[in-house]
């Protein structure tokens, strides 16, 4: 197989980004890079020299998940050159440490620092939720810690995406009647429907780093959080985030400060900015290390599987670059 007969369809896909031609480096999540070893590593036979930076879509600090990670990597080592390489961007300094017991290489550099902030912004508009949760409808989320008296004033954006987990959804909604019910909105219409809400609910107990509670706070809402594994607290501004226990009293008590004492919005903005910047720098000098030169500012989330009105110009930028990366040397 030709090694970049897969390529332009992950690209397309957005399943892999191609970050910098020469040397090419892409970006992939980590589930993704697993599920197409093959055909990468047979491009990095190609191009010996190509870099492959991992993000993580879940948490990799428990040894089920590091010891997964590191399978994926070890069979990508097997068919590619040795020259080529695999860098994991760890959202906790205790998920780089657990890949480096295993042999992966690996970089604290948080995958929220990848959101591009002019994408949100605070709104002055009429409050009309106490709280929004941004998150799938899968029990993962744990939407049952909020309590259910607050339902008219909850705003839930999220969508099932698991057929097995219809019965899930079908309990939230009684569980929550009178609440307003979205689907998940990108760009400026998220801004504009957060703008409605007090704060923003974190509440899973074991995901990745969470990009829905970093959108809460660049559009100036403060967050109610419960304990988590997977690094989302690690670009937290402690101020603007009430650290509570995972039960129903303690969330509900969460949005009530809040309630009592809302911040100011570009204060809370300006706080979440400030606690990415050693994410930013530590992304910026990897990549003068790996191509000798400064990138710029990355593209939204890398520019992996998060469509954009930018899309179809993004893509065509990679295809030129991804040919210019396929020429001989």
């Amino acid at each position: 197989m030709n090694a970049t007969s897969g390529l332009p369809d992950l690209l397309a896909r957005r399943a892999v980004a191609l970050l910098c031609a020469d040397p090419p480096v892409f970006a992939a999540y980590d589930s993704d890079f697993a599920a197409h070893v093959g055909e990468l590593a047979a491009f990095a036979r190609e191009r010996p020299r190509a870099v492959f930076l991992l993000q993580l879509g879940f948490e990799h600090e428990s040894d089920e998940a590091a010891d997964r990670l590191a399978a994926a990597v070890a069979a990508f080592r097997a068919e590619a050159p040795a020259s080529a390489r695999v860098i994991a961007l760890g959202n906790t300094e205790k998920e780089c440490e657990a890949l480096g017991r295993r042999g992966v290489e690996a970089r604290f550099v948080h995958q929220n620092a990848f959101l591009d902030e002019r994408r949100y912004r605070p709104i002055r508009a009429a409050k009309r939720y106490d709280a929004a949760y941004i998150a799938r409808l899968t029990p993962f989320k744990r939407h049952g810690l909020i309590p259910p008296a607050l339902a008219p004033r909850l705003l839930f954006l999220g969508a099932q995406t698991r057929p097995d987990e219809a019965d899930y959804v079908r309990e939230m909604r009684e569980r929550f009647t009178g609440a307003t019910w979205m689907p998940f909105f990108s760009g400026a219409k998220i801004s504009a429907l957060l703008a409605r809400a007090r704060c923003g609910l974190a509440l899973s107990a074991r995901e990745g780093a969470c990009f829905a509670s970093s959108e809460y706070l660049l559009c100036g809402l403060p967050v109610v959080d419960t304990p988590a594994l997977g690094g989302r607290d690690v670009v937290y501004p402690p101020e603007f985030v009430a650290s509570v226990e995972a039960t129903p009293d303690a969330v509900g008590a969460g949005i009530e400060r809040w309630l009592a004492a809302p911040p100011d919005p570009w204060r809370v903005r300006a706080a979440w900015l400030a606690k990415v910047v050693p994410h930013r720098e530590a992304y910026r000098a990897l990549m003068r290390e790996l191509a000798g030169r400064d990138p710029g500012r990355p593209p939204h989330k890398l520019g992996l599987r998060t469509p954009h009105p930018g899309a179809l110009h993004t893509r065509a930028i990679q295809a030129v670059n991804l040919v210019r990366a396929l020429l001989p040397r």
